[in-house]
C-alpha cells in the first residue's frame, strides 16, 4: 500500500492541534506527558458488526514534583 505524504500545512496544523491538547491536559492534570504511543486495538465495527483493527493513543503521564524549600 502506497500513501502519499500529507502536505506540509496539514501537518504542521494537525501538530498545533494535538499539541494544545497535550497542554491541556498536563494543565488540567498537573502532570507532564512522558510518553505517546499510537496503538493498534481489535474492536468491533459498529457498521458490520465484525472485528476491526482500529488505532488508539495511549498517553502516559507522570505527576510533576511537588517541591518545598526550606525557609
Amino acid at each position: 500500500m502506497n500513501i502519499a505524504p500529507l502536505p506540509k500545512k496539514e501537518v504542521e496544523e494537525a501538530e498545533r492541534k494535538v499539541s494544545a491538547v497535550l497542554e491541556e491536559l498536563e494543565e488540567s492534570t498537573d502532570a507532564e506527558v512522558k510518553k505517546i504511543n499510537l496503538e493498534d486495538v481489535v474492536d468491533t465495527d459498529p457498521r458490520s458488526g465484525r472485528p476491526a483493527v482500529h488505532q488508539t493513543v495511549d498517553i502516559t503521564v507522570e505527576p510533576r514534583a511537588r517541591r518545598k524549600w526550606l525557609k
